[in-house]
């Protein structure tokens, strides 16, 4: 007989479930790359120490990229279990004086219970924190800062704050790897490092072309978001428009994206088959391999991106609107 879920304690929620500050959390509205670099870790993946989730992941708002707001989720059988989780985790939270919040929030998934709300002290004062969990075939939760979370959905709406600043070029970073080839991988000393960057989760720190072409598809992303927003923002031009624009520049094609996919689809698949193999180099190669071809699609689309940026930026100053 498999033994029932466990529900988390009001305190394990509310300290170790919600980001709220301290030794073991990261902080509310700093970005990822100001996080401490060793909680980064702790929170990237299969790395959730809490029962029963198994899986934690940050969130961070779509522009301004200010944690919003930590993820747990977890395998969970359907059935009995499942609704008594359900039913311990809103004992929990009454207990422990949580509302249910009527405010709008974006959905955890599609059968979502709802929200609760509850003002916590956290690293940085007291927050309006927002609760979401399920348990609809698989565990879940999410706990973050409400203002954060709406400033986030605002930002997928390109409806940026006042005052928000245009992106800036990134400085081409340098991997610690250089520019990693699959031959590179018949060196141990490139294959140790790789083990150690893989095996920590850590961010993409390995390969200079990688790196530099991830870089630059972020910043045509948020300049693009940016340019729009500063446009409509002026009353002189709708999104309509602006899209009318885009399109007109550089064509989405479906064609095009599937046939991208598919590219990375084989170096994928070949890195899921190297784990059940115990040699280091073929592990190696498959990796290159896979960088390789997100880096090759990461500058396929900033390319596109830039296209569209320099026609919206046109766009822009022959309407006179300040895009400095």
């Amino acid at each position: 007989m498999q033994a029932a879920m466990t529900v988390p304690d009001i305190e394990t929620i509310e300290t170790r479930l919600c980001p709220v500050g301290g030794a073991t959390a990261l902080r509310l509205g700093v970005t990822e790359a100001a996080q401490d670099p060793a909680l980064r870790r702790a929170f990237s993946g299969r790395t959730a120490p809490i029962a029963p989730f198994t899986e934690a992941h940050p969130l961070y708002t779509h522009w301004s990229e200010k944690l919003s707001a930590v993820e747990f989720d977890g395998a969970s059988p359907d059935g009995d279990d499942n609704a008594a989780f359900e039913e311990g985790m809103v004992k929990a939270l009454d207990a422990g004086g949580w509302t249910v919040s009527l405010r709008k929030m974006p959905v955890l998934t599609p059968m979502g219970v709802g929200a609760y709300e509850k003002v916590l002290v956290t690293a940085d004062g007291p927050r309006l924190m927002m609760l979401q969990f399920d348990a609809s075939g698989a565990v879940a939760l999410r706990c973050g800062d409400f203002e954060l979370l709406r400033l986030s959905g605002d930002e997928e709406l390109e409806w940026l704050a006042p005052g928000s600043s245009r992106p800036v070029m990134p400085v081409s970073p340098a991997g610690a790897l250089g520019t990693l080839r699959p031959e590179d991988c018949a060196k141990p000393e490139i294959r140790d490092h790789l083990d150690q960057v893989l095996d920590e989760g850590a961010h993409p720190e390995i390969n200079g072309i990688f790196d530099q072409a991830v870089a630059q598809d972020r910043y045509q992303t948020r300049l693009k978001t940016w340019l729009r927003w500063k446009i409509v923002a002026s009353g002189r031009a709708n999104g309509n428009a602006l899209w009318k624009i885009e399109e007109q520049t550089a064509p989405f094609s479906g064609d095009q994206l599937e046939k991208d996919f598919n590219a990375f689809l084989a170096p994928v698949a070949a890195y899921g088959q190297a784990g059940n193999t115990d040699d280091a180099e073929a592990k190696c190669r498959v990796a290159a391999g896979v960088m390789l071809a997100e880096a090759k699609r990461a500058a396929t689309d900033a390319s596109r991106l830039a296209k569209i940026n320099a026609a919206l930026e046109a766009e822009g100053k022959r309407l006179g609107v300040n895009l400095d």
